[in-house]
């Protein structure tokens, strides 16, 4: 039995996600106030288009008290999907990132059977997320990508039978 609740996202919880997984990796990245408002604003309009994207699955995780604990995204490319993963900090460090990961691929590759590779864009400092994502089977090649916040991130690649 699973210790969260996985369910689609909902325009409600938009702001729920920026201020308990965004807010933090704004104010560390950048730090003009200009620049985190235009983020903020960039935010709630990316994921009201996203949200009811047939390209995009997004799923919040909550506890048993409806507390918001993580969010999963999906982004389909044909037969490969971009998966991320991330948690609420008061949930981290107590070993819930691979149940959320797994629920949430299960549940993805449910409703998109034609999907062959996940892939993964993960810093490189950020050790706890490769481990989680090496441990369900994804691979790195020293793929790298500078995406559109102009960090580079290294692909992980998981192959699905």
């Amino acid at each position: 039995m699973s210790k969260f609740k996985l369910r689609n996202m909902k325009e409600d919880d938009i702001e729920i996600i920026y201020k308990n997984l965004h807010l933090d990796f704004v104010n560390k990245y950048f730090k003009n106030e200009k620049e985190q408002q235009k983020i903020h604003k960039n935010h709630n309009e990316w994921y009201k288009i996203h949200i009811s994207s047939f390209d995009y699955s997004i799923y919040v995780f909550e506890d048993e008290k409806n507390n918001f604990v993580a969010m999963a995204s999906y982004e389909i490319l044909t037969d490969t999907a971009k998966v991320k993963i991330y948690l609420n900090k008061y949930f981290r460090n107590k070993g819930y990132s691979q149940e959320i990961l797994s629920k949430s691929i299960d549940k993805f590759l449910q409703d998109n059977k034609e999907v062959k590779y996940l892939q993964a864009y993960i810093l490189e400092e950020n050790i706890a997320s490769k481990k989680i994502f090496e441990n369900a089977g994804f691979n790195y090649n020293n793929e790298k990508e500078i995406c559109n916040d102009g960090l580079e991130y290294q692909i992980f690649i998981k192959k699905l039978q």
